[in-house]
């Protein structure tokens, strides 16, 4: 099920090539996560942060002191290792944590094996799926002078302004907004595993991990204000890109590159003119004294 947000203007930087096969054609081009220019993008959402054999040691060293504290342990309801560590205490409680240590090793090391098997066929799938899905990028930013210069050819192409028709139920209105951060978002942490192989902490939820991957970026590409889509490969689909049909009525403005020769500016006026549905034009313009661009409208 699909949560429509409330969604902003969203944007398009294109070079005037693509813009008129946009314009001529009425696509939009998707492509498939494996294309994108940053290795960092979508990392795989099963990821942890720890090593599996990393934590079957913090684990049970955890999970001797539980056992064997005089103070009872605060454990969380409905962990079904809460009633083996409620049990174990009437045996241990008060003894040497040492001699569970040792005692429980062997069984540690392989429960988080276990765990580590499970998560293989995981990986697999979450690969698999960066060959399959498709994505849609756009903006919330219109005049950011560096998008500009990195995806409209250097202030030469457009950038065309779609929005979304509830009517129509367009792709644009299921857009979500990227998150930027410092830090690649993981399944789970050392902190809330070891919180439930020792009975303290729920199972910790991973269901949200895909997500987190897919509209999660570093913070490096913040200035994008990027919004994305996605959708899945068709039969018919080949390559590492697709292009999507829009609505005419989708498209309702485009914006000139202020370096965009006078013949192809011709040309996108004249394609324009002809449009569908009505769509405003605008001449970018690059400010005398400030570092910045201003929208001038076409008449």
């Amino acid at each position: 099920m699909y949560v429509i947000l409330a969604i902003p203007r969203l944007f398009k930087y294109v070079t005037f090539e693509s813009a008129v096969k946009i314009l001529e054609k009425k696509t939009l081009k998707w492509s498939i996560p494996d294309s994108f220019n940053d290795p960092f993008e979508f990392k795989s959402p099963l990821e942890y942060g720890f090593e599996w054999d990393e934590m079957a040691e913090v684990a049970l060293q955890r999970f001797a002191t539980i056992l064997t504290q005089i103070e009872e342990p605060i454990l969380a309801q409905g962990n079904p290792r809460a009633p083996i560590i409620i049990e174990g205490r009437k045996k241990w409680k008060g003894r040497n944590p040492s001699d569970v240590h040792a005692l429980f090793e062997s069984g540690f090391k392989q429960l988080v094996q276990t765990f580590k098997e499970k998560s293989a066929p995981d990986a697999k799938i979450w690969l698999e799926m960066k060959q399959t899905d498709l994505v849609l990028c756009l903006s919330s930013v219109h005049n950011h002078i560096l998008m500009w210069s990195h995806y409209a050819d250097s202030h030469r192409g457009a950038v065309l302004e779609f929005r979304p028709i509830i009517e129509l139920r367009t792709a644009t209105l299921f857009a979500r907004p990227v998150v930027y951060s410092l830090e690649v978002p993981v399944a789970a942490t050392l902190e809330e595993y070891v919180g439930f192989l020792t009975g303290e902490k729920p199972q910790p939820d991973t269901s949200n991990a895909m997500m987190k991957s897919i509209y999660t970026k570093s913070s490096a590409w913040a200035y994008e204000n990027e919004w994305r889509i996605l959708d899945k490969k068709r039969p018919d689909d080949e390559g590492s890109f697709a292009y999507r049909e829009f609505h005419p009525q989708e498209l309702v403005t485009v914006y000139l590159g202020c370096r965009m020769p006078p013949e192809n500016r011709k040309r996108i006026i004249d394609m324009v003119a002809t449009w569908e549905a009505p769509v405003s034009l605008f001449q970018m313009r690059d400010e005398r004294i400030r570092f910045e661009l201003t929208a001038e409208p076409i008449s």
